[in-house]
C-alpha cells in the first residue's frame, strides 16, 4: 500500500500514512485526535522537485524480500532501495520495468 503525507490544520503535525489509492484522499485520524488532509505539496517537496506528477512512488510488497534476506538482496542488486522491512522502492513505471527484467521476472498484463 502507498504511503501518502497528511497535514493536520488543527496542530501542525506533518506525518506520513498508508492509505490505499482510492483513499488517498480522504482525510485521517492525527495524533492530536482531529483530522488531517492529504498534502501533496510536501510529497512534492520532499522529492527535491525531480518527481514529475505522473511517477508514482511506492513501496512494494510484491516484489520485496523477507527482512532476513536483506543483505544479500541488497548486494545483489546494488541499485535497489529496499526498506528495513523488506518492501523495495519502485520510482516509476520505468524503474518497476527495470527492476523486473532485473530479477528476470515479468510483468502480468491482463488487459482483456
Amino acid at each position: 500500500m502507498p504511503s501518502y503525507t497528511y497535514h493536520c490544520r488543527d496542530c501542525g503535525a506533518t506525518f506520513s500514512d498508508m492509505a490505499s489509492i482510492e483513499d488517498r484522499n480522504v482525510p485521517v485520524d492525527c495524533a492530536c485526535g482531529s483530522k488531517a488532509d492529504r498534502n501533496v505539496e510536501a510529497e512534492l517537496a520532499a522529492s527535491n522537485g525531480c518527481q514529475a506528477v505522473t511517477d508514482n512512488i511506492r513501496w512494494s510488497r510484491s516484489m520485496g524480500v523477507p527482512p532476513k534476506s536483506l543483505e544479500a538482496y541488497r548486494k545483489r542488486f546494488p541499485n535497489s532501495t529496499y526498506s528495513d522491512d523488506g518492501r523495495l522502492l519502485i520510482k516509476n513505471r520505468k524503474d518497476k520495468l527495470r527492476q523486473v527484467a532485473e530479477r528476470d521476472m515479468v510483468e502480468l498484463n491482463d488487459k482483456r
